[in-house]
């Protein structure tokens, strides 16, 4: 039983709702003090890394913020929301670990090809610019363990179903996780449609992608990334005000249309990143 909200927890969930948050926070703080030393270096006045360093750093601080960090949080919050809030247990923990050790294994893999020097092509690796095979692999198998772990998050909700964990609609947090998940479906999708073919053009296997092709695939990953962050980000504000407060939405039905707004409309924002 947890001390602080009551909550019943199943414990191989809890430890995996753990490595997800301390991995997602390691990676906050790597990208954190990436963006100190590109701030520094902005200012005239210091003007600390050399051009290569400074692309370099940009490069690991973009995917660091905007994917790994993101996601590997969401993950934490996804099994906290099926596993914690509908008192079930998390399926398949196994599934669970497996999918962490894809994500990390990506996700470090993708970051020390960065560092290496090996892929100084900014967030967005934009064809022509090319980066080695394992920064793109790396990439890859962190998008597939992010969709394992969301589908584990599916397959946890269906069972609390099933054995009479939970009765009725599912509470507006994990309703708001849901939507989260059902965005980084599409999302992940996307990335792997944009990476999988720049990782065999990186191999010499096919001819180089069509460059504007690319791009428009590609924020079909980039930009709906932030876009789980806040459907999960608004979930999490209303767990904390019930669990801080014990304060509840005005209106609940108004609340869940606004997320199922989200997956028909917030994916659009993309376009700008084409203009």
């Amino acid at each position: 039983t947890c001390p602080v909200t009551g909550f019943k927890v199943h414990l191989p969930a809890q430890k995996l709702i753990i490595a997800n948050a301390v991995a997602g926070v390691l990676a906050l703080a790597v990208g954190g003090i990436l963006a100190l030393l590109i701030g520094l270096t902005r200012w005239e006045a210091v003007h600390l890394l050399p051009a290569n360093l400074y692309y370099r750093f940009v490069t690991a601080h973009g995917l660091t913020m905007l994917v790994f960090w993101i996601v590997f949080f969401e993950v934490a919050g996804l099994y906290f929301g099926g596993a914690v809030i509908l008192n079930a247990r998390l399926v398949k923990p196994a599934v669970g670990w497996l999918a962490f050790l894809l994500m990390a294994g990506g996700a470090i893999l993708a970051d020390i090809m960065v560092f290496l020097g090996k892929a100084d092509v900014m967030f967005t690796a934009y064809v022509p610019l090319k980066a080695h095979p394992l920064f793109y692999l790396g990439v890859i198998l962190f998008a597939v363990g992010a969709l394992v772990a969301v589908g584990l998050f599916f397959v946890t909700i269906v069972a609390a179903k099933v054995e009479g964990r939970h009765r009725g609609s599912l509470p507006l947090v994990t309703y708001g996780l849901v939507v989260a998940a059902i965005i980084a479906v599409f999302t992940l999708l996307g990335g792997a449609i944009a990476f999988i073919p720049t990782f065999l053009w990186s191999l010499g296997v096919v001819g180089q992608p069509d460059p504007a092709a690319y791009r428009i695939v590609f924020w079909a990953f980039g930009h709906p990334a932030q876009q789980i962050n806040l459907a999960a980000m608004v979930a999490v504000w209303y767990a904390l005000a019930t669990l801080t407060t014990g304060a509840k939405p005005l209106n609940e039905k108004l609340s869940r249309f606004a997320f199922l707004l989200y997956i028909l409309f917030i994916n659009l924002g993309s376009v700008h990143h084409l203009l």
